[in-house]
């Protein structure tokens, strides 16, 4: 009787050790998928424009930093430096960034390796005394 027990018990562990072998291999790559980091091409990519930051763009905007985020996501950091928050229309600003940004996006050379992986681009402004201006998301959809 008790030799019964013990190979149940036995049985039910191995069934037990079956299941979270199977869970682990199912859940696993599910969460790695949705929380993908960017590639070795992105982020060697992201490595050389930090090694140049902070660098102006234009006389009015200064790139700060390009920084790597989860779920396969870049986030550009922008200081316009002539720009105060107080002084502006700030949703007029965003709406006339993000529609240059939309429309240059699927031509622009610089973007090629974020299209080519799929990833989300985040620009991020601030204004020259660092407040915060605005964000704008692209998507992989958007271009």
């Amino acid at each position: 009787m008790e030799e019964k027990q013990t190979k149940k018990k036995v049985l039910i562990r191995k069934i037990a050790k079956i299941v979270v072998v199977i869970a682990l291999v199912t859940v696993v790559p599910y969460y790695y998928s949705k929380n993908k980091s960017v590639g070795k091409e992105l982020t060697t990519l992201v490595t050389n424009y930090n090694n140049a930051c902070p660098m102006m763009i234009s006389n009015d905007i200064r790139m700060e930093s390009v920084n790597t985020l989860p779920h396969n996501t870049i986030q550009y950091d922008f200081t316009l430096v002539r720009v105060q928050k107080e002084s502006i229309d700030v949703e007029a600003l965003k709406k006339s960034v993000e529609t240059e940004i939309l429309a240059s996006s699927k031509t622009n050379p610089s973007l090629e390796a974020f299209r080519d992986n799929g990833s989300t681009v985040i620009y991020y402004y601030k204004d020259g005394n660092e407040k915060e201006l605005f964000k704008i998301t692209l998507t992989p959809e958007m271009y």
